[in-house]
């Protein structure tokens, strides 16, 4: 069986109403690695735990189109200093990830959720750049900036519980999953 098989029989078994764990076992050694495997089972969006999230998904989603406003002015800002067009080509760019980004968590996309997850956490430490000319303006964002990651991160875990970090969740060399 190949990767696209394994893919869609998995798809197919978890739609129906397997449990993930079963499902694991079932195709587990048949050409797929156990990884990548583990890692489609756990970033399987169940219907249901979608719908019961509906609003934080929407909350998300909101937040992601604020970023990409943002993101886009900030980027104009900075591309405009050489010339306009410049400053329309950055912001082109900045949109189109942000677009990405919305698209993402509203087609619930774990891997999205898992990269913005990564990409603000490495982008953390530079909203602390201005701590020392204006501590309060920065505090205030620093601490927005990780109110957003924070509940990015909890989002995700409502809707893909059986991610550890940005892998599949593992317990004695063994891949585990909640239902």
């Amino acid at each position: 069986m190949d990767k696209k098989e394994a893919i869609a029989r998995m798809e197919e078994m978890l739609s129906a109403g397997a449990k993930k764990q079963d499902v694991f076992a079932a195709l587990s050694g048949n050409g797929v690695k156990d990884r990548i495997l583990a890692y489609r089972i756990a970033a399987y969006a169940d219907p249901q735990r979608c719908g019961a999230n509906r609003m934080h998904i929407r909350a998300v989603i909101v937040i992601a189109c604020i970023e990409l406003a943002l993101g886009m002015l900030v980027a104009f800002g900075a591309g405009v200093q050489i010339s306009a067009g410049t400053g329309l080509f950055i912001a082109a760019i900045a949109a189109l990830f942000g677009i990405l980004f919305v698209w993402g968590f509203a087609r619930n996309r774990a891997n999205i959720y898992n990269g913005f997850i990564l990409l603000s956490l490495t982008q953390l430490p530079r909203a602390f750049q201005g701590f020392s000319t204006e501590p309060g303006t920065t505090a205030i964002a620093a601490a927005i900036n990780v109110a957003v990651i924070a509940y990015v991160w909890f989002v995700r875990n409502r809707l893909f519980p059986d991610f550890a970090f940005i892998s599949p969740r593992k317990m004695n060399g063994r891949y585990v999953f909640s239902d």
